[in-house]
């Protein structure tokens, strides 16, 4: 087998040896990035685009030709001592594709790894460590060593400054007397798992999920039940210990393991198959609701690439509400939406559409509050003279969300989950399953498609579709509490 490691293998194979084992000998076995994960690549490619901007003259290595081609472009540039986007250069078993080299006095070079994230991670480290192993490898003299990474700090003015946007960080002593010095002996100990017959067997653990979550969980755990011990509340380390004892069953769990009193409730559920319900708890909740009540929720959009002035990167800006307003107990509720309908910031118009419905008086409900006031607070900061009611609206507001992150109710069907998503099925019946857009990813994502870009002929369905979603939110709530009342 002729082995080539390039930098994403390299990580696959420092992350799990059974993993890479899989990427050379059964890669069909591995499904394709989900859409999520595609969007997070969409995320990358759009701040490599602007890193570029950095450097005014330099020069991208095609490699839509071929691969021999694509070393033969490189080798050319080298020579013309210009920068070089994606630098394609062999050593060994390895190649290397960097984001960006840059020619420093007459024979060296600056080694440039872009990320998209805001802070630096150990992962980032070993993957500038891979690239520098193989182009020194290959006889470049590196100089330097940088992770550029994005500042959030940085806060859109007009055109997008690409000077501020990102930051450059000096790792080239860590490189070069750490990260590039290991390279060598875990491409060695790759190559040899890769060349096995099978894979290295092994179990299931942290790793899966770090740095990345790995394309084969679902091939290597599935050998769990479904009502596994990972189901437990907010506990990550209590079920790996479990499973390694043998105990993979949430109703199997002896006594000798000390649980978390949500821990014990959840086993207790699951032994009965009934919820759990604190009355006490619950009436203590509902009092707290004063009337007419305002049950409200946002939908959110966000860029690394900040897209309007007076943000910053990944920053969600608001771009929808729903609002159901029942004036008195038991009295059905009245309905209010609004939905940005153009590329405009939409903030603006948001606020001051929102303040119109939210009254001056009685409860604010919101499911996971925290995000809602946080995303008021943000608008308040460019618009400030919203900074008052924004006040107002966070001495009404209740958190939805108590009463169930407390477990003064659970009901095991939640699978140890305190979510809206999850709530609202097993109280009131209501799902989002059969929803063609039933999470806000989905209703962020469609919503920048059909409004930023070309992609939109099916705009007008896609509005509609947000609206029954984010109706549903603030509906979904208006009758958890009608349960709650029936329950205390």
């Amino acid at each position: 087998m002729n082995i080539r490691l390039s930098k994403t293998k390299y990580l696959n194979g420092l992350q799990c040896k059974k993993l890479i084992w899989y990427v050379y000998n059964e890669p069909d076995a591995i499904p394709e990035p989900d859409e999520s994960t595609q969007a997070i690549f969409a995320q990358g490619h759009l701040v490599g685009d602007y890193s570029k901007k950095l450097f005014p003259r330099g020069m991208e290595v095609d490699h839509t030709k071929s691969f021999e081609e694509g070393l033969k472009s490189t080798k050319e540039l080298i020579l013309k001592r210009v920068p070089i986007f994606e630098a394609a250069l062999t050593y060994r078993n390895c190649y290397a594709r960097a984001d960006i080299l840059e020619p420093v006095g007459r024979d060296k070079w600056n080694l440039i790894e872009v990320k998209s994230s805001t802070d630096l991670k150990d992962v980032n480290y070993d993957d500038i460590g891979f690239q520098c192993y193989v182009y020194t490898g290959a006889g470049l003299k590196i100089d330097k060593c940088y992770l550029m990474c994005i500042d959030n700090t940085y806060i859109r003015k007009g055109d997008i400054d690409p000077n501020k946007l990102f930051k450059k960080i000096d790792v080239t002593d860590e490189i070069k007397t750490s990260y590039s010095k290991t390279v060598e002996n875990n491409v060695a100990y790759m190559v040899k798992a890769i060349e096995a017959k099978t894979f290295i067997e092994i179990g299931i653990g942290a790793h899966c999920n770090d740095p990345y979550n790995c394309p084969l969980i679902d091939h290597c755990w599935s050998f769990l039940p479904e009502r596994n011990v990972f189901l437990l509340y907010r506990n990550k380390k209590l079920p790996m210990n479990l499973i390694q004892d043998g105990i993979l069953e949430l109703t199997e769990i002896p006594e000798k393991y000390k649980l978390s009193e949500k821990n014990q409730i959840q086993v207790d559920c699951e032994k009965t198959g009934k919820p759990h319900i604190d009355a006490v708890k619950i009436k203590e909740f509902l009092s707290t609701i004063q009337y007419p009540a305002y049950y409200m929720d946002f939908e959110t959009c966000g860029s690394v690439i900040p897209m309007f002035d007076k943000s910053s990167p990944y920053q969600q800006i608001p771009f929808q509400f729903s609002v159901h307003v029942v004036k008195e107990k038991g009295v059905k509720p009245e309905h209010f939406s609004f939905l940005a309908d153009g590329t405009k910031d939409p903030r603006p118009e948001f606020m001051a559409k929102l303040k119109e419905v939210m009254g001056t008086n009685g409860s604010v409900i919101a499911y996971n509050a925290g995000f809602e006031m946080d995303k008021l607070k943000k608008c308040a900061e460019v618009l400030p003279n919203y900074n008052k009611w924004v006040d107002s609206i966070e001495e009404r507001i209740i958190d939805l969300l108590q009463p169930f992150r407390s477990f003064a109710y659970y009901n095991p069907k939640q699978d140890g989950s305190c979510s809206l998503k999850k709530v609202l099925p097993v109280l009131t019946g209501k799902s989002y399953d059969d929803m063609e857009i039933g999470d806000g990813g989905t209703a962020s994502a469609e919503y920048c498609r059909v409004t930023f870009t070309d992609d939109n002929k099916d705009k007008e369905k896609v509005r509609k579709l947000l609206e029954e979603y984010c109706g549903l939110d603030t509906m979904g709530m208006v009758d958890i509490i009608e349960q709650l009342y029936i329950l205390k």
